[in-house]
């Protein structure tokens, strides 16, 4: 089985799954001599053969592979790359250089001389401003008296300042490879520019679509090395922030994906000591938290687990009878979430697990018989079924179970990236439609199979039809007094709309089918007065998102269905929906009815 807790093994299936891809274009010897894994094609076969098994593919190794898979892939390919920027989130970075582009030095003034108008810019400028950061980071380690860091922030301030902003923007869309990448870019360029870059991330924060935010914060403590001047600075301003995390939730666009508490789990120990634990005093406060989801108190529980295992000054009997014993008779009382006792009684039932066994996170599954885990296996059955090379189904399998099953949230999203990076999508998505398909009721999991059909970022029909379906499911539920898991279904749904279709590489024909599909849920949704009641705020919040990312051009004087609701969202009685709507209306549509490119907007 996958040990889903090994960035190394992660990384691998990846790759191996993309060699899968391009097989009939190259064989794994020639491929692995174009990435100079050897001197001849035997040896560097070889050699890539040995890394791939041993999980230790570098990341220079892994930017090589990506450009030569990329180079490869027949048109009908579409994911394939990314391996690079999998494995800087998985692990961070070791290799320096696979961080920026080869932009000759000579070029940088120029190219950074004027804003850049789209995003394969702005991607570029950020690697520019990256390279001669680290150039300018060899002399100081060279000569600590050398001036050359403070020479780059001097020269560079005014395109430091415009490019974060940039990158911001394209971190608040929907999660396509530019995107990742830019959230991964603001984390990079912070370790040498923090002191510049913290005021748009503060803005940002504050921003409707500022949940995503988190994971350019995380990304930036993950890239903060010992010694670093703007350590202290860093620490105690995301001390503040997380101190905020708990408020900033209740405005949330998105507080289900959990990103702030995937930050305060990754928060180092000597950061947060145990006589002022202040980064488990935020799990705490979200896992105790009853108007949270079960995908945010299963991670917060689970990450004072995994805080507890790693830090040594932590006394594991101690969180377990003064946080987790407590949280898991709670979770296990079915009078406190009727409408998502099985969900909750499976996060306790991991918990129990992973603590009986004293591992961090859990590799295998409590044995349980439940309606809902009969279906899941039907459709890991379904899944066994698919076209798939022999060699990669077991652990798409694996990650699969990953994606639905774990409750930790960081694992689980880490195994979507996976099978995202993999680029064997269809057969994925095809057995997560299935699992839509038989199971009807605990919405619990299937907000989690919505996610990962949002994330993966397959735009096949079969995909269509199943996020239509499950949003005209849910648009039902919501007229016969729904529980909150239902609204919560109804949000999940719309998001995963949003982001399967919203990206800007998507074709017009394809949103429009998409919008088209499902446009009695968003005229009935936006037209009723149910969402202006507070428990369903998130269903606006989730519409006005969709929207956003969904914006078409106007066709002669008629008004695009996007921008006609928007408007209307714009005097929505909830705050955070009226000013997305107020922010796409300016930000996303010309006056002439065209739509703007993400990268002219404000933050």
């Amino acid at each position: 089985m996958v040990d889903i807790a090994a960035a190394g093994e992660l990384i691998s299936y990846a790759a191996r799954a993309q060699l899968a891809l391009v097989h009939q274009e190259a064989s794994h010897n020639v491929i692995a001599m174009a990435i100079n894994m050897g001197a001849n094609r035997e040896i560097a076969g070889a050699n890539l053969a040995h890394a791939l098994a041993a999980g230790k593919l570098t990341d220079v190794q892994l930017q090589k592979l990506d450009e030569v898979t990329v180079a490869l892939a027949a048109p009908n390919i579409r994911h394939t790359g990314g391996l690079s920027s999998l494995a800087i989130c998985l692990r961070g970075y070791k290799d320096r250089e696979s961080l920026s582009d080869r932009v000759p030095a000579s070029w940088a003034r120029e190219i950074l001389e004027t804003p850049a108008t789209d995003e394969v810019g702005v991607l570029t400028q950020a690697s520019v401003l990256l390279s001669a950061f680290l150039a300018a980071e060899r002399l100081h380690k060279a000569d600590y008296r050398s001036p050359a860091v403070s020479n780059v922030q001097g020269r560079y301030y005014d395109a430091i300042k415009r490019v974060v902003e940039q990158l911001i923007i394209l971190g608040y869309a929907p999660p396509t490879p530019r995107s990742v990448e830019a959230l991964i870019m603001l984390g990079t360029l912070g370790s040498h520019a923090f002191d510049i870059m913290r005021p748009a991330l503060v803005d940002a924060l504050g921003h409707p679509l500022g949940f995503r935010m988190w994971r350019a914060l995380t990304q930036l403590v993950a890239l903060n090395r010992p010694g670093n001047r703007y350590a202290p600075d860093l620490r105690s301003w995301v001390e503040g922030q997380l101190g905020e995390a708990e408020a900033r939730r209740d405005k949330s666009l998105y507080p289900g994906r959990s990103l702030d508490l995937e930050l305060a789990i990754s928060i180092p120990s000597d950061w947060s000591p145990a006589s002022n634990d202040w980064a488990g005093n935020a799990l705490r406060a979200r896992a105790a938290n009853r108007s949270a989801t079960v995908r945010e108190r299963g991670t917060a529980a689970l990450g004072l687990w995994q805080r507890a295992m790693n830090n040594k000054e932590l006394s594991l009997d101690k969180v377990i009878s003064d946080d987790l014993n407590p949280l898991i008779a709670e979770f296990e009382a079915p009078r406190n979430r009727p409408d998502a006792y099985q969900g909750m009684q499976w996060a306790a039932a991991t918990l129990r697990q992973v603590m009986d066994a004293k591992v961090p996170v859990c590799r295998d599954w409590p044995q349980i018989d439940e309606p809902w885990m009969r279906n899941f296996r039907r459709a890991v059955r379904y899944l066994e079924q698919q076209a798939m090379p022999p060699d990669i189904l077991p652990a798409t399998k694996d990650l699969f179970e990953h994606s639905l099953l774990q409750n930790a949230g960081v694992y689980r999203r880490h195994a979507v990236e996976t099978l995202t990076a993999g680029g064997w999508t269809g057969p994925v998505t095809s057995a997560l439609a299935k699992f839509l398909e038989l199971e009807g009721d605990a919405s619990w999991i299937r907000i989690r199979a919505l996610f990962a059909l949002g994330f993966l970022q397959d735009r096949d029909r079969s995909v269509g039809r199943a996020l239509t379906a499950a949003c005209k499911a849910a648009y039902l539920n919501l007229f016969r007094n729904p529980s909150q898991a239902q609204i919560h279904e109804m949000h999940a749904a719309l998001f995963a709309v949003g982001d399967c279709f919203g990206g800007s590489d998507v074709a017009e024909r394809d949103v429009r089918r998409a919008r088209e599909d499902i446009c009695d849920v968003l005229t009935g949704l936006v037209g009723s007065q149910l969402i202006s009641e507070k428990e369903y705020f998130s269903v606006s919040r989730a519409t006005a998102y969709l929207l956003t990312f969904m914006v078409l051009p106007r066709q002669g004087n008629e008004t695009d269905l996007a921008e006609n609701l928007l408007t209307a969202l714009s005097e929505h009685p909830d705050e955070t929906t009226r000013e997305l709507s107020k922010w796409a209306l300016r930000n996303r549509i010309a006056a002439d009815g065209s739509i703007l490119p993400l990268t002219s907007a404000k933050i």
